[in-house]
């Protein structure tokens, strides 16, 4: 493959993780937004219901589309930052487009990730109810957030993020033609700041 990588099938592979990343994001989203619907309605009492439903749908579907568009950023960002470094700190020789094709083949464990997420999110969220009290509402959102099926989920995501650095790192020292350890630090400076900064969501 790093004689003759495609684009197509590693394009699909990112866009399929951000559907499933949105699909997954809709029980949290729609929670959400009956949140800032019950919270619009109450603090403003020139709304009236259809009004503030409608803030709490629009609020909703920003929830969706960022969870989706966020899959997509994440592959670009990972494939400039790997392309720059291999590029211009070690003298690879790969082509940014190469990159961003092998970039994403490194995200089926994050396909695998968002799909245990999607799962572990439809479990907890659906079916449920908060309460009209606006603290009432935040504590029992807050609830959930924390239950142990989702910080699991969260916890798998960090393996699989981890594997999902094996993978970039043979795709990139195969592509760039540099050396393990110089490949180990393009793509583990992004890895690392990646896996930090889901950690500190999850604590």
């Amino acid at each position: 493959m790093s004689v003759t990588p495609g684009i197509l099938i590693p394009l699909l592979i990112v866009v399929l993780t951000a559907i499933v990343a949105g699909v997954g994001a809709i029980p949290g989203a729609e929670l959400t937004g009956q949140f800032v619907s019950d919270s619009a309605q109450a603090q403003g009492e020139q709304l009236n219901e259809s009004t503030a439903e409608t803030i709490g749908s629009v609020s909703a579907f920003f929830g969706i589309a960022i969870a989706f568009g966020v899959v997509l950023l994440a592959w670009i960002l990972y494939s400039v930052v790997f392309y720059l470094i291999a590029r211009f700190a070690f003298g690879g020789t790969g082509s940014i487009k190469h990159t961003f094709s092998f970039t994403g083949w490194g995200f089926i464990p994050l396909l695998v990730e968002k799909f245990s997420g999607a799962i572990a999110a439809y479990y907890v969220f659906s079916g449920v109810s908060l309460p009209k009290s606006t603290q009432a509402a935040q504590d029992a959102f807050r609830e959930l957030q924390n239950d142990p099926i989702l910080l699991g989920s969260g916890i798998l995501g960090l393996v699989l993020l981890v594997w999902s650095g094996a993978i970039w790192t043979v795709a990139m020292e195969q592509l760039h033609d540099i050396s393990r350890r110089n490949v180990m630090l393009t793509v583990g400076i992004p890895v690392t700041i990646a896996f930090l900064i889901r950690l500190v969501g999850l604590l």
